[in-house]
């Protein structure tokens, strides 16, 4: 298996991507992920040596989930922690990755606890990239069965950050107006 880099995660998954989610083979939702900063030269959780953490650096999703993620230098692991509104949280950490049929795939686990009353659960995790645009994530569980969710980006990451520019300058001019 090679080595798993930070450059991968930080040079591929920035932008906004469209997801349609399967449990067991069942369509569930659709959502869109938006992953402006943390995939950039910075990381929110342990940056490689010489790097600052920006304030503000992490992800999210129309659940309204807040994530962070960054690379652990001591671990060589991509990781990624989120919490939710219900006192929920969770855990992945993607430890390695190959090549299979000309696709990246990239492996890991996954911890999470639904609600704060809750037992976390462990979870198999893996992605498979199957070209610039498009990539499938799947989790397996006992408790679980499969979830995958298959997605394509629906803008760059240039494009996100951006927009997210365009509605900061537009709330600071709002601000300035009331004033």
């Amino acid at each position: 298996m090679a080595v798993l880099t930070a450059r991968l995660f930080r040079g591929y998954f920035g932008g906004s991507w469209l997801g349609r989610i399967t449990k067991n083979g069942e369509f569930q939702r659709e959502v869109v992920f938006n992953w402006p900063v943390a995939f950039d030269v910075h990381s929110a959780i342990g940056p490689e040596e010489g790097l600052k953490a920006p304030p503000g650096s992490g992800f999210y999703d129309d659940t309204r989930k807040v994530y962070i993620a960054g690379w652990h230098q001591d671990v060589k692991r991509w990781c990624m922690s989120w919490f939710n509104e219900f006192g929920g949280y969770g855990n992945t950490q993607w430890t390695s990755q190959e090549r299979v049929n000309g696709k990246t795939v990239i492996y890991g686990f996954c911890t999470e606890c639904k609600q704060e009353s809750d037992d976390p659960t462990n979870h198999i995790v893996l992605c498979e990239i199957l070209d610039k645009d498009h990539f499938k994530y799947s989790i397996r569980s006992f408790r679980k069965g499969l979830v995958e969710i298959e997605a394509r980006r629906i803008r760059t990451a240039e494009r996100l950050k951006s927009l997210m520019k365009q509605q900061d300058d537009a709330i600071e001019l709002f601000t300035d107006i009331l004033k």
